[in-house]
Order: structure tokens, then C-alpha cells, then sequence
């Protein structure tokens, strides 16, 4: 058995726990939380004999044990449980809005990754100077500011007073024709579907969430290439290469930049699995039609089985990525999988 199968190995049992972590945690603070979700389901102007049938029913009545052992036991066999308040399976709404979300942090990512190695990469060359600081200042206000925050005040400056951006309400506007729901994603539906109008359109809608969640990423990526591209141009034999004349260039780009990016593999694993699983802020300001405002409204309306399904699915696509990260990083450093 070679040494990176063992590292495979490795990692995904270490992942086991994690998940089973996750559900644990998830599913007892959903359910020491105060409030009723058959009160929410029945409204309140309703007598205490049908209000013990409701919770019987949803098995609310059941010791805290019984009602976990049964959530794995549901679990184990693929169903995620059924919302009442929405009336559907919640596997039904998972797989409605998932492809809104997915569709987001791609787009959010798609901004993030170029700008993010470039700044990191100028402000490195240009370490102490103008640029540098100019760069400095630009991330600690990215990373400083609340996403939220950032969000509203575009809303603001590009709709409300410039009018070049769409109201924050949804994928598409009203008017205009939507694709067919061939994965679910506009954007990729709107091409498959030779679907201009709406493509332009669904393009002009993500534009603004999409600017607004890449934010906090651009910079704390920016800041880790930064850091490590400083650390590898002031080894010495990146000295004595510059020394004799080596084409600066090259330097840069097949040594330096690829040692540089190393660290920044496990940061941007990190900032891809939180904008997949955390877009909760984005979609509920952007009324984003995904997991996150889906989340929203249930934690509202006191909806366990979708709260724990929107959890679940998170944890799995932060672990997915994270797990993606070090199987990218023991291929590209052979001392990770040898360790």
C-alpha cells in the first residue's frame, strides 16, 4: 500500500467523526431551543387535546433519545423527513434549492480566485510600497466589514441611486422569460437552452450578491498569498537565483508562485466550503431563492426537519471540500502523504 492510498485512507476515516459530530450538535440544539413547532403548524387559537395529537404525530412528545434514534435511523435510509410547514419532502426542497446556492458560490468564486492570487501576488512583488499598502488596507476592510453590511451599502450605491443594478429580488426579473429547469442552475439553464435574454439577464442578477460574498474571501486569500510568496522570494536559493541573473519571470511563476500557493490551498478550501454552505447573509439580503434563505425561514418557522437537512448538507459539502484540499495538497507536496 503506497503512502498516498494510506493518507486516503486516513482522511476519510477521520471524516466519520466529524460528520457524526455535526448531526449530533444539530440536532440537539434544534431541540432544546424554546418553541413549538406544532403551535406554529396549528396557530395558537387551538384547543390542548389537538394540540397533544399534533405533537404525537410529529413524534414531538417522544424522549429527546427516541426522537435522535429515529432521525438516524431516517438517515440511514436516505429521507431527510418531511416539512410540514412548506408540505413537501424535505429532500424535494433541498434538491429545489441547492442549485440557486451552488450556482452563487461558483460565481462568487469565479470573481474571487484571479483577484485574489493576483493582489497577492503584486502585493508580494511591490512588498512595502504603495501597492502593497494600498493592497493591505483594501483586505483588512474585506475581511473587517460584515458581509451583510457590504451588501446593502451596494444595494444602495448601484440600484438605488446609480439604477445599473436589478431590484434584490431573486434570479431573474419578472419580465423576463425563464429557462427551462433543465439543472436548476439559471445561468447554466439559460445556455443550454440558447436562452439569451434570460442569460443576460440572470447574469446582470448575480452580479451584485455574487461581488458582495467574494469580499471576505478575496481578501483573506489575498493575505495568505501575500504572506507566502513574501516567505518564498526571501529563501535563499530564491536570492541566489535572483543573484545570477536568473529570467525573473520564470522565477516567479514555475517556483515561486507554485510553492506560494501551496498554503493557499488549504485557505481556499476553507472559503470555498463556507461559500457553499454559508450564503445564509447573501441570499436572505438578495431574497436568493437558495439552501441559506431556505434555512432562514425554517429556523422561523421552527422547521426541524429542514434546519437539520440544510445543516447536514452544509457540513457534507465543507467536508467534501476541505477533503478535496488535502488530497490536492499530498498530491502536489509529497511530505504531507509521506508524514
Amino acid at each position: 500500500m503506497n503512502h498516498f492510498f494510506k493518507f486516503f485512507i486516513f482522511r476519510i476515516i477521520s471524516l466519520i467523526p466529524t460528520v457524526l459530530g455535526v448531526i449530533v450538535l444539530t440536532f440537539i440544539i434544534t431541540h432544546v431551543i424554546p418553541g413549538n413547532p406544532a403551535l406554529i403548524l396549528i396557530g395558537p387559537e387551538v384547543n390542548k387535546s389537538e394540540l397533544i395529537v399534533l405533537e404525537n404525530e410529529l413524534g414531538l412528545n417522544k424522549p429527546l433519545y427516541v426522537q435522535f434514534g429515529a432521525y438516524l435511523w431516517n438517515l440511514l435510509h436516505f429521507n431527510l423527513g418531511y416539512s410540514y410547514i412548506l408540505g413537501h419532502s424535505v429532500i424535494y426542497e433541498i434538491r429545489t434549492r441547492f442549485p440557486a446556492s451552488f450556482e452563487l458560490a461558483i460565481a462568487a468564486m469565479v470573481i474571487t480566485l484571479p483577484i485574489a492570487i493576483y493582489t497577492g501576488i503584486y502585493a508580494a512583488i511591490r512588498s512595502n510600497k504603495a501597492g502593497d499598502h494600498a493592497s493591505r488596507v483594501v483586505t483588512l476592510l474585506g475581511i473587517s466589514m460584515p458581509v451583510f453590511w457590504i451588501e446593502i451599502i451596494m444595494i444602495i450605491v448601484f440600484f438605488n441611486i446609480l439604477g445599473i443594478a436589478p431590484a434584490p429580488y431573486g434570479q431573474i426579473s419578472n419580465s423576463v422569460t425563464p429557462p427551462p429547469n433543465i439543472t436548476g442552475m439559471m445561468i447554466l439553464d439559460s445556455l443550454l437552452s440558447l436562452n439569451i435574454p434570460a442569460l443576460a439577464n440572470t447574469l446582470w442578477h448575480i452580479m451584485l450578491p455574487a461581488l458582495g460574498l467574494s469580499f471576505a474571501g478575496i481578501a483573506v486569500i489575498s493575505r495568505v498569498v501575500r504572506s507566502s510568496m513574501l516567505d518564498v522570494l526571501n529563501k535563499d536559493y530564491m536570492r541566489t537565483a535572483f543573484a545570477i541573473g536568473y529570467p525573473r519571470n520564470v522565477l516567479l511563476n514555475r517556483y515561486a508562485l507554485k510553492n506560494a500557493l501551496l498554503p493557499a490551498i488549504t485557505v481556499t478550501a476553507v472559503q470555498i466550503g463556507a461559500l457553499m454552505s454559508g450564503v445564509v447573509l447573501t441570499e436572505t439580503v438578495f431574497s436568493w431563492q437558495g439552501l441559506g434563505l431556505l434555512a432562514v425561514n425554517a429556523i422561523d418557522d421552527l422547521d426541524y426537519p429542514v434546519v437539520l437537512a440544510v445543516v447536514l448538507v452544509s457540513a457534507l459539502l465543507f467536508v467534501a471540500v476541505n477533503f478535496i484540499a488535502d488530497m490536492l495538497y499530498a498530491y502536489v507536496d509529497p511530505r504531507i502523504r509521506v508524514g
